[in-house]
């Protein structure tokens, strides 16, 4: 059994997921246990301060990683416990406070964890990738791979705080047909909409867009400077969660008088920006707290001209694909390949290095 823990860059919970894994490498299968959530609580206003880049000193630095390390112990202990599982692998992404390859940091004490387990632990998959010049994310696309491949092309879409694709071949196509990218920010500016405009921590459900009336000129201008035609890597926008999720975009919409209309011109921009990223036909999958927007939804629909779009696949719910694909990647460094791809996050050749941080234990 393998573990896998997720914040993201939305800062509001700590997803945890267990994972069954058959076979090794590339021919793993995967079948997942159970997955859990738990609010960040009085952790998520510091998390957030530490991403904004507020200034903090080293002993308030090291406090915070502690206490999100005992938040991480607690929550896996007890989704373990309620479905007795004793874990042989965790793997553990920690919070973002840093992108700026090849200087990075995913802030998380590990050491609450280590009297709670008998199992290897593996934190920071990144660091490898950008070591060899890569920008370590997406870092997903390996795990989207085994768990989400088909006979038809698809795209696995993330609805975070931060938009990112996965595209799968089909049929025949390998791993190595796999290619991933960042595409714009999503629940960044949805949910910073609905705080400016609403007075509301989100529009739920997107409901208060779904009564609005989109101007269209207006969606498409700004779906273009969201990074719409962006294709090449090198020209990609980067999720840092360090206060550059494009909230000067929100200010454009201000001249919109009503609220629901600017909320629905944001909805069709980001469903041009993200329908743009997929080629023509290809079937879209839909995980994240986005996916619940049912105007970013219906837009996205709209915008693929009846190509398929789905929620969810193989199990696998809208929360649960980012902490499952941290214990894939976990279970995939273990056995030795390199989680990231040439050509999307890196030039990097084989590595003598296994990805991530290891604690390891005695045998």
């Amino acid at each position: 059994m393998a573990i896998g823990t997720m914040t993201g860059t939305s800062i509001d919970a700590l997803d945890v997921a267990i994972a069954r894994i058959h076979g090794c490498g590339l021919e793993m299968t995967v079948e997942l246990v159970a997955h859990g959530q738990t609010p960040m609580g009085e952790l998520e206003a510091p998390l957030r301060a530490a991403a904004d880049q507020t200034p903090m000193t080293a002993t308030e630095f090291a406090r915070l990683a502690h206490r999100f390390g005992s938040l991480h112990a607690k929550s896996i202990q007890s989704l373990t416990n309620t479905y007795g599982v004793t874990p042989d692998l965790i793997c553990l992404h920690g919070q973002t406070v840093a992108h700026e390859p090849p200087a990075g940091w995913a802030l998380l004490d590990t050491a609450p964890l280590l009297p709670c387990f008998r199992c290897p632990i593996v934190t920071d998959l990144r660091l490898v990738d950008m070591a060899h010049g890569g920008q370590g994310a997406p870092i997903t696309p390996l795990a989207d791979w085994i768990l989400f491949r088909g006979e038809t092309p698809r795209v696995i879409v993330n609805l975070g705080g931060f938009c990112n694709i996965t595209r799968l071949p089909g049929g025949e196509g390998t791993w190595k047909d796999t290619t991933g990218r960042d595409v714009c920010p999503c629940n960044h500016l949805l949910d910073g909409g609905a705080r400016r405009w609403l007075n509301q921590p989100m529009d739920p459900d997107g409901h208060h867009a779904m009564k609005g009336a989109a101007d269209q000129v207006l969606a498409l201008r700004l779906a273009d400077e969201l990074g719409a035609k962006k294709t090449d890597a090198s020209d990609q926008p980067r999720a840092l969660a360090q206060g550059d999720e494009g909230g000067e975009f929100l200010q454009a919409l201000e001249s919109m008088k009503h609220p629901e209309d600017r909320l629905a011109t944001l909805s069709l921009a980001l469903a041009t920006a993200i329908a743009d990223a997929a080629a023509p036909g290809e079937e879209l999958v839909l995980f994240g707290g986005g996916a619940l927007n049912q105007a970013l939804v219906k837009h996205l629909a709209n915008a693929r001209n009846g190509a398929p779009v789905r929620t969810g696949l193989n199990g696998v719910s809208l929360f649960a694909r980012e902490a499952l694909a941290m214990a894939v990647l976990g279970a995939c460094a273990s056995d030795e390949l390199s989680i990231t791809m040439n050509g999307t996050t890196s030039r990097r050749d084989e590595s003598s290095y296994l990805d991530g941080k290891w604690h390891l234990t005695h045998h």
